[in-house]
């Protein structure tokens, strides 16, 4: 069994390659090659004030490659700020520690192959994603892109536009100032690219072609009525956006389900944080701190990436018409995609360590 740190995942894996397995898995969707399973959460009360424990799984597996990959996360989370203005702060163990865990298994015989971290991969998952949607969604002139966040998404989100679309300036707004500098030195030098901080996220998005959102907010960062004729936006949660936007543009997608979309949730469950399905332990006081997310209906009924590949639903027809792509969804088959080519790259240039598979075997059945 192979064990690959962020480190090793950072020498093998491209941003072209991540977008060429992305795009091949929407295919093994539309085929039905590809089974994903959505992200359920489970929350355990934690003893730090106004904090709870998560944990979170998503998975997914492809007949093609023939491995399945399970994604865990464990974090203490809490949700500091106002009512409307909250974000999520996350960590393991201390601020700016985090596990995140993939574990690859064959489906020829069932054995575990691979156990990833999931911190750069994920990052150029998420990026590859909205990569996409810029390439089947936004206008081919597209040139200037304005961006609410300046972390780690905000680069891998630029990276795969610039992949599909010629950038040649980035408008960037976030709330530290020192971020915002630290992101326009760096990415002025790597994407040879005019960067112009913005004082505010209504400043990012004038005049832009593609409006990226990639904050840590649980509440609205882009108001509806700053859409212009031919504005393609994409972010990473549906929560960056406000209610009724997916039809206020012209042409809405997303990548596809994200969790399972219940009636009537389980007994102690219900939509948490970013709207994915929390099974919550706890007094009803406890779970009080927990942001609440139920579908948008308007998000349920949206057609989703492969639709619009399979040409089972149009995407844009027209310069003028706005495009957004929530981009969430599949991301159990998404992680296996990545995983997989990640894992043959490493195993052919001799990175990773191995690890013995027995300790991950028994001979007493479950």
């Amino acid at each position: 069994m192979l064990l690959l740190k962020d480190e090793d995942v950072q020498r093998v894996l491209t941003m072209s390659k991540t977008l060429e397995v992305l795009e091949e898995t929407q295919r093994e969707i539309v085929k039905g090659d590809a089974a994903t399973m959505g992200r359920i959460d489970v929350y355990i009360p934690h003893s730090t004030p106004d904090s709870y424990y998560r944990w979170a799984v998503m998975t997914g597996g492809s007949r093609s490659d023939g491995f399945v990959v399970a994604r865990m996360l464990s974090d203490i989370v809490s949700w500091p700020g106002e009512k409307g203005q909250q974000r999520e702060n996350k960590h393991c163990l201390q601020p700016g520690t985090y596990c995140g865990l993939l574990f690859m298994f064959s489906v020829k015989d069932g054995m575990p192959v691979a156990l990833i971290n999931d911190g750069y991969l994920q990052h150029m998952r998420v990026g590859a994603g909205a990569g996409l949607g810029v390439k089947y969604l936004s206008r081919k002139d597209s040139h200037v892109v304005g961006m609410i966040g300046s972390g780690g998404m905000a680069r891998t989100y630029l990276e795969a536009f610039s992949v599909n679309r010629k950038v040649t300036k980035v408008k960037v707004y976030s709330p530290n100032s020192a971020n915002v500098k630290l992101f326009a030195d760096e990415v002025k030098q790597k994407f040879n690219v005019e960067v112009e901080p913005a004082g505010s996220a209504r400043e990012a998005v004038k005049g832009v072609d593609i409006v990226s959102c990639c904050t840590s907010t649980i509440d609205p960062v882009f108001r509806t009525s700053w859409l212009e004729p031919g504005m393609h936006v994409t972010d990473v949660t549906w929560d960056e956006t406000e209610p009724g936007f997916a039809d206020a543009v012209d042409v809405a997608v997303q990548m596809g389900e994200h969790t399972p979309n219940l009636e009537n949730p389980p007994p102690g469950a219900f939509y948490g944080a970013h709207g994915f399905l929390s099974y919550v332990a706890g007094q009803p006081q406890e779970k009080a701190i927990i942001p609440r997310r139920p579908p948008r209906p308007e998000i349920v009924k949206l057609p989703s990436l492969a639709d619009i590949i399979s040409g089972k639903a149009k995407g844009r027809v027209d310069d003028k018409q706005t495009s957004w792509f929530l981009n969430l969804g599949v991301m159990g088959v998404q992680f296996e995609a990545v995983c997989a080519a990640v894992y043959h790259e490493a195993k052919k240039k001799g990175i990773g360590k191995e690890i013995p598979t027995e300790w991950f075997t028994q001979s007493i059945r479950d």
